[in-house]
């Protein structure tokens, strides 16, 4: 009985000295350092999970925490012209350490928005989903927005405005590239108020 407590004393021992935090196995920490960060501008997310995102130290390093355990890809903006993605096995409350990320030279998207009419539409956004970054405005006067860098790779495209149908489509970049994305916006077709406007004259008539 006494070896058995002792072995069941050194195994908890064990776990709480090997750098397993004993906290919710479901999620870790991921860090790293990106090579090259520059300040201000450089940041990290998790592709799919947006709500993920840090900001990068002075020397690169960067620390994310809440990261699902499984496996995924770090979105790695280094600096005004070069971007990453990063695969990383994350550990359930774990610390995972994915190293030094080299970044390369990245793509930059310019997306141009019309209607149907070939008109500029007012106030567009146009977003990279699950990336991250925060909702870009399409300038008014040139009805274009350009987005980057950006690592290679396929994107969803999301493109919202008022009044218009929203559209999403999905878009690939390679490293380096400089692509032009023409989206066209179909009018929000929504006949109810007209249905309901006839319902009433209809009513009108039948009381005459």
């Amino acid at each position: 009985m006494r070896a058995r407590t002792c072995g069941g004393a050194l195994v908890l021992a064990l776990v709480g000295c090997g750098g397993f935090d004993n906290g919710d196995l479901r999620t870790g920490t991921v860090r790293g350092r990106v090579l090259g960060a520059e300040s201000g501008v450089a940041r990290v997310s998790v592709l799919g999970h947006e709500e993920l995102r840090a900001t990068v130290n002075a020397d690169g390093r960067f620390e994310l925490d809440g990261v699902p355990a499984t496996s995924l890809e770090l979105y790695v903006v280094a600096s005004r012209t070069q971007a990453a993605r990063t695969p990383v096995l994350a550990q359930g409350a774990r610390v995972t350490d994915v190293g030094d990320i080299q970044a390369k030279p990245g793509a930059f998207l310019t997306v141009r928005v019309r209607d149907e009419l070939g008109a500029i539409p007012p106030d567009v956004e146009v977003e990279l989903r699950g990336t991250g970054e925060d909702r870009a405005k399409v300038d008014t006067s040139s009805g274009e927005v350009r987005l980057g860098p950006l690592p290679a790779g396929c994107y969803a495209l999301e493109v919202k405005a008022d009044d218009l149908e929203d559209v999403e489509t999905e878009v690939c970049v390679r490293e380096g590239e400089e692509r032009l994305q023409p989206i066209t916006l179909p009018a929000d077709d929504d006949d109810g108020g007209d249905d309901d406007g006839g319902s009433d004259d209809h009513g009108g008539r039948d009381g005459g």
